[in-house]
């Protein structure tokens, strides 16, 4: 009987930050540069660009690279979808070459991309995907062993992912919905839950905060949700501190700044026990 290898992969994806690196065996894999790209174009235009990945380990390792498109929502979940099944994709404008390399010790690759716009009027906004690098195990490329048993390993499998997000043209509607708000505890701390929803055309960036009004009418001062990106179609999750307020009842005005001329409020009663 030939020995067979069971492979289980577990996919993790890094794409806050720059500069991360992951490692296999004595390959060390690190993404230069920044992991998003924002190409602001016309139908029918055109870029082209490179991504510079190093190998820093002591081996050479193998990478493929592949677009997935990308969703989020305020419920935690992180989509990574087959490319162009998403409304808004961009990834079949894209075309990246190489597919898959090997890359030397101490040594790096230069992945080439280009974007070809189609030449459509009606398109207008936010269209992004994620563009992959993902490390190869080597235990991937390697054969079983030739016994007769079954060799079952889990690899962890940490693949950096590049948002590549182009807007068309300067029309597509900017339009954001608080979705849904709530009192939570986190350990002792009373915090507000508010979930944002993108219902428009364009990528937008907002900086959400909160003001609370006691019975006297008096001002607790902003309070800070954070600023996050949230795709359209996508909704986005602000935690926002209330320990520093008295318990009673509050009118509450929530505002969300995207930092241009589209600013978004609503108001609502709340009781803090």
């Amino acid at each position: 009987m030939t020995g067979k290898r069971v492979l289980f992969a577990f996919a993790a994806v890094l794409f806050s930050l720059a500069n991360l690196s992951a490692c296999f065996g004595e390959a060390s894999f690190n993404v230069v540069g920044d992991l998003s790209y924002i190409f602001n174009l016309e139908p029918g235009g055109r870029a082209m660009g490179e991504i510079t990945v190093e190998n820093e380990g002591d081996e050479d390792g193998d990478v493929k690279i592949y677009f997935v498109d990308y969703l989020h929502y305020a419920d935690g979940r992180n989509l990574f979808e087959k490319a162009g099944s998403s409304a808004r994709s961009n990834a079949p404008w894209f075309s990246v070459s190489p597919g898959q390399a090997s890359i030397p010790a101490r040594g790096s690759l230069r992945v080439h991309y280009s974007l070809s716009v189609p030449a459509n009027p009606a398109l207008r906004g936010t269209y992004w995907s994620i563009l992959m690098v993902e490390p190869i195990p080597r235990s991937f490329l390697t054969p079983a062993d030739q016994k007769d048993d079954v060799n079952v390993r889990v690899v962890t499998v940490a693949r950096f992912g590049i948002q590549m997000i182009s807007n068309i043209g300067r029309a597509g509607e900017v339009k954001i919905r608080f979705l849904d708000k709530s009192l939570v505890k986190e350990g002792k701390k009373s915090m507000l839950r508010l979930d944002v929803v993108n219902e428009g055309e364009k990528l937008v960036t907002p900086h959400v905060w909160a003001e609370f009004f006691n019975s006297k009418g008096k001002s607790s001062g902003p309070i800070d949700g954070s600023r996050q990106r949230i795709y359209p179609g996508c909704s986005g999750r602000y935690m926002m501190d209330l320990s520093g307020l008295a318990p009673g009842g509050y009118q509450i005005v929530v505002v969300a700044d995207n930092g241009d001329d589209n600013v978004f409020g609503a108001n609502y009663a709340m009781d803090l026990k």
